[in-house]
């Protein structure tokens, strides 16, 4: 048997304000730099202290809230690093970038809908639920099928982040879930997944 540990990183604080961050492309503030930093330094202290470039490898989504962390601290410890679109966040369509206040004051009901049940209800425009566990999921396999046995950093999203828990803990198409779940900037999540010939077990480590 082998194992994987995946340490999934939200991204930090970013520009635009209060917006409906879906795949609007923007960058994090000074705040959220400083964040990442904090977030990388802590991950090498206590997640993987001995490992070599061989054995760690950097994943991120390729929005720029991502990716420019994700290559920073790659090209400063000497890592691979591969971008992957599977782990963007989910297309909110016309809701995209939008502050919530104007996106309440038009469209209150379909957003109440949408929070209640995301699996029932598809942004204007937008990607379904199903469609986008769908591709996190092939990314996911992906990176397994690639990286089977080594650390793996993804920096990613906070949807990306809940649905790869949500699959660890069983928990799939639970409503309530995703809103449930607070995860705040810079969070760090580890999932091991236990590989026994074709089955993956998998298991929780918060903190």
């Amino acid at each position: 048997m082998q194992t994987t540990r995946v340490i999934l990183l939200r991204h930090g604080q970013c520009e635009g304000g209060d917006i409906l961050r879906g795949q609007v492309d923007v960058c994090l503030s000074e705040q959220g730099k400083l964040q990442m930093q904090q977030a990388f330094s802590e991950l090498l202290l206590t997640a993987a202290p001995k490992l070599t470039a061989t054995q760690l490898v950097v994943l991120s989504s390729p929005l720029l809230r991502c990716a420019i962390p994700a290559k920073t601290f790659a090209e400063s410890k000497q890592l691979a690093l591969f971008i992957e679109p599977g782990f963007k966040e989910l297309n909110f369509g016309d809701w995209d970038g939008q502050t919530f206040d104007a996106l309440y004051q038009r469209h209150a009901q379909a957003l109440d809908n949408y929070w209640a049940n995301p699996w029932l209800t598809t942004p204007p425009n937008g990607e379904s639920m199903q469609a986008f566990e769908q591709r996190i999921e092939q990314a996911w396999q992906d990176m397994l099928l690639q990286h089977r046995g080594k650390q793996i950093v993804v920096v990613s999203h906070g949807g990306v982040i809940r649905h790869l828990l949500s699959k660890a803990l069983g928990a799939t198409q639970c409503v309530g879930f995703y809103t449930s779940l607070k995860l705040p900037y810079a969070a760090k999540v580890c999932i091991d997944v236990l590989h026994h010939e074709q089955e993956q077990h998998l298991s929780v480590h918060w903190g």
